[in-house]
């Protein structure tokens, strides 16, 4: 299967804060959009593919939901308070 790219137009300010939210988990820009859009991250050529068992997917899912809330409340609070 051919890789198909997606393009996307956001403004500076949006592709700034993609970017900074990418950096705070740690992943490349392009894994962060796809993880949020419910894709499977891709990594780097020498990772090792993962796979969650059904089981747990459902826990995760709401765990990475969890995780989202916080993120933004700790957003919310910081620029609540100018940063």
């Amino acid at each position: 299967m051919a890789d198909t790219t997606i393009t996307f137009r956001v403004d500076a300010a949006e592709r700034d804060e993609l970017v900074a939210r990418a950096a705070r988990e740690k992943v490349n820009l392009s894994d962060y959009i796809r993880v949020r859009l419910g894709l499977r991250g891709q990594g780097s050529q020498d990772d090792v593919d993962i796979e969650i068992d059904a089981g747990h997917e459902q826990a995760l899912r709401q765990q990475m939901a969890d995780h989202e809330r916080r993120l933004q409340a700790l957003e919310a609070d910081q620029n609540r308070r100018g940063h």
